[in-house]
């Protein structure tokens, strides 16, 4: 189901190549609500499936095969629901509602629903860590559900470029001070590493090596960070990992003490 669905999506996207380009800009605002309101309701029906598998694995009379169907219905839906986030944010050319937040918080949590999927993976020994080098929450005018996608969306590539073993660490940390600074998000891996022919491509709407990839995650993130006037870049080496971090400039930086 959820290959079909992708292959959907793909072709969909191949015939409007001005909707997931370099910038949306281009694209009508009806056209960009319509795309945002059709992969909201998806999510929000995917949701109630979601509930429905969770309640069904909670139950303990469950026999093994019938917990592996719930099992394999869960890892569809959210498979489905993160194509359907990195649509919602790739057809998005400017923040959506900005509101003040803790940007360590929402780090921690990006962290958290990785660690979740992650433990759907069987036969993989893989340990995710979060590094806060802050000495006090990093308060901003953010756009939170973005920011926390672009971040899960690095720390799920990540687990992806890792075979069997390995790593992936969240870093946070200040670089500069107030009106000039950056808030620096890293996210590192002892994964395969990207091919040099493929570098200059990561970003590239709809280039994928995976095999059920739709191509949207990388495109998604750095559409976000420019929304937000950040930067993206990365390092690589091939068997040794990769490196990616997102800039997010102090600017929108606001006092601890008035967060809500």
């Amino acid at each position: 189901m959820g290959q079909a669905v992708e292959d959907t999506i793909r072709a969909g996207v191949a015939r409007s190549p001005r909707v997931f380009g370099d910038t949306c800009e281009q694209l009508a605002p009806e056209d960009r609500q319509m795309t945002a309101g059709l992969a909201h309701d998806v999510r929000n029906s995917l949701a109630s499936i979601k509930s429905v598998a969770d309640a069904f694995l909670e139950r303990r009379q469950l026999d093994e095969q019938e917990r592996e169907w719930m099992l394999a219905v869960r890892h569809e839906v959210l498979k489905i629901d993160a194509r359907m986030r990195d649509i919602l944010d790739v057809s998005k050319p400017s923040p959506g509602n900005l509101r003040e937040c803790s940007l360590n918080d929402l780090i921690s949590h990006a962290v958290l629903l990785a660690t979740h999927q992650l433990n759907d993976r069987r036969g993989h020994r893989i340990s995710i860590q979060f590094i806060d080098e802050t000495t006090e929450p990093l308060v901003m005018s953010l756009d939170p559900p973005r920011i926390e996608d672009a971040v899960l969306n690095l720390v799920l590539n990540a687990i992806d470029s890792i075979e069997k073993d390995g790593r992936v660490t969240v870093g946070l940390r200040k670089r500069g001070i107030n009106g000039d600074g950056e808030a620096m998000i890293e996210v590192t891996d002892t994964g395969c590493g990207i091919p040099l022919d493929n570098r200059r491509k990561v970003f590239e709407p709809l280039f994928t090596t995976k095999r059920e990839g739709a191509g949207l995650g990388l495109a998604a993130v750095r559409q976000t960070v420019a929304a937000h006037h950040g930067r993206v870049t990365f390092k690589s080496r091939i068997g040794r990992g990769s490196k990616f971090v997102l800039a997010l400039p102090l600017q929108s930086q606001r006092p601890a003490e008035n967060q809500k």
